[in-house]
C-alpha cells in the first residue's frame, strides 16, 4: 500500500456514541486497542469508547485531538493526542497504531507527521508517547538511562529511535491475581497499619470523592506531578483544586467507571498524604487498572504505601469479585514502590518505555 492511498481524516467528539457522526472516534479508539494488543499479545490495557469520549467532551484541563488513517472503507491506522492546559507546558503526548499488515506502509509516519504539526501549532516543543512489548522477545535490548529496565529493540523501539526520540525511562507492567487468597495481604495491611502509627487513618471511598475530602484529594493529586521518578520527562506540574476534583469525578461516572479509593489522611494536618485508585469499565468481569498509588515525600518510610495497596485490593476483591486481575505499571527505578508490589504478589507481566523529543 502507498501513502498515497490513505484518506486522513480528523477526529472530532461526537455528541453521542449512536450518532452517524461517530464512526471516526470509534474507529480511533479500535484501532488504538488492536495495536496495544499485537504489541504485548493480551487486551487486557482494552479501553471502551465510552469511557474515553466524557475527556473529549470537556477539554478545560486538558485538550485532545486525532487523526484515522483510512485505505478504502477500511480503517488502518490512529492517532490520538493530548496537551496539558497548565500554563507553561511545552507538550504533547500521543497513542499511536496501525493494523499489522500496514505498519510498515507509511501509515504510522504519516499520523506522526500530523501529530508534529499540531504540537507545533499549539506552540508546543515536548513530544511524548509510550511503547508497549512482551516481556520475552529474544530481541537486543534498548537500556533506559536510569539504569533500570530495557525495552526490547523491536519494530517500534526502531521507529521510534529513528524519528529523533530518546528513551527516557522503562515502566514494569505488573498484574495481581484477585482470584487468589488474600490472606497475606491482609496480615500486611494490618502490619503496616500498625508501623504508621495514630498519626495517620485510612479513609476508603468509591465514586465520587466525598466532599469533606475533596480538597484534600486534589492536593495528593497535584503531587502525583512532582514526586514520581520521572527520569528525564519534561512533565508541568499541575494545580488541583475542589472544581477540578469534581470535575475528574463527573467525567469517570459520564464514562461509565466505577472507582475504588484508599487514602491515608494524616491526622495532625487533615491533608491526604498517600492514596492508592482502582478503575474499572462497565464489563466488570474485565481486569481492574490502578491508576495511581503515591506518598508524598515528606511521609515516606512509614508503610503507608503498602497500606493503601493492601486496604484498596481488600476492598476491591469484595466490591468487584468478577474482575480477574489488577495491573498496574511502574518506573523500574522506583525500587520502593515495586518491593511492595512484588512482596503484595505482583508479577511482571509486560513492559513499556516513555519517549520523548524535543522539536527544532
Amino acid at each position: 500500500m502507498s501513502t498515497r492511498t490513505l484518506d486522513i481524516v480528523r477526529v472530532a467528539a461526537p455528541r453521542d456514541l449512536d450518532d452517524a457522526d461517530a464512526r471516526d472516534f470509534v474507529d480511533m479508539i479500535d484501532v488504538l486497542n488492536r495495536g496495544v494488543e499485537h504489541d504485548v499479545g493480551t487486551d487486557h490495557l482494552r479501553i471502551a469508547p465510552s469511557e474515553v469520549l466524557p475527556a473529549w467532551h470537556v477539554q478545560r484541563y486538558v485538550a485532545r485531538g486525532g487523526h484515522v488513517a483510512r485505505h478504502g472503507d477500511r480503517t488502518v491506522g490512529a492517532i490520538q493526542w493530548s496537551m496539558s492546559m497548565e500554563a507553561g507546558s511545552r507538550n504533547l503526548e500521543f497513542d499511536l497504531a496501525a493494523l499489522p499488515d500496514v505498519r510498515d506502509d507509511g501509515v504510522t509516519e504519516r499520523l506522526l507527521e500530523l501529530a508534529i504539526a499540531d504540537a507545533r501549532a499549539a506552540g508546543r516543543t515536548v513530544l511524548q508517547t509510550y511503547s508497549l512489548h512482551r516481556l520475552d522477545t529474544g530481541l537486543p535490548t534498548c537500556p533506559s538511562p536510569t539504569g533500570f529496565g530495557a525495552v526490547p529493540r523491536d519494530a517500534w523501539t526502531q521507529f521510534y529511535l529513528d524519528r529523533g526520540f530518546t528513551l527516557q525511562q522503562v515502566e514494569r507492567n505488573s498484574i495481581f491475581d484477585l482470584r487468589g487468597s488474600l490472606d497475606a495481604v491482609r496480615a500486611m495491611r494490618d502490619a503496616a497499619r500498625d508501623a504508621a502509627g495514630s498519626d495517620y487513618r485510612v479513609q476508603v471511598w468509591s465514586g465520587g470523592t466525598p466532599e469533606r475530602f475533596r480538597e484534600a484529594f486534589a492536593y495528593v493529586l497535584s503531587r502525583m506531578s512532582t514526586d514520581v521518578p520521572l527520569s528525564g520527562l519534561d512533565i508541568t506540574e499541575e494545580r488541583w483544586d475542589v472544581e477540578r476534583v469534581e470535575h475528574r469525578d463527573r467525567r469517570l461516572a459520564d464514562g461509565g467507571l466505577h472507582i475504588g479509593v484508599a487514602a491515608v489522611e494524616h491526622v495532625p494536618s487533615g491533608r491526604i498524604v498517600a492514596y492508592n485508585e482502582l478503575g474499572i469499565g462497565q464489563d466488570r468481569s474485565r481486569p481492574t487498572d490502578q491508576w495511581g498509588t503515591l506518598v508524598v515525600k515528606e511521609h515516606r518510610g512509614r508503610r503507608l504505601g503498602t497500606l493503601v495497596k493492601c486496604e484498596n485490593l481488600l476492598r476491591w476483591a469484595a466490591e468487584v469479585p468478577t474482575s480477574p486481575f489488577v495491573s498496574t505499571f511502574n518506573a523500574e527505578e522506583n525500587r520502593p514502590m515495586l518491593d511492595v508490589n512484588e512482596a503484595i504478589g505482583f508479577v511482571p507481566f509486560t513492559v513499556g518505555g516513555a519517549w520523548q523529543r524535543i522539536l527544532d
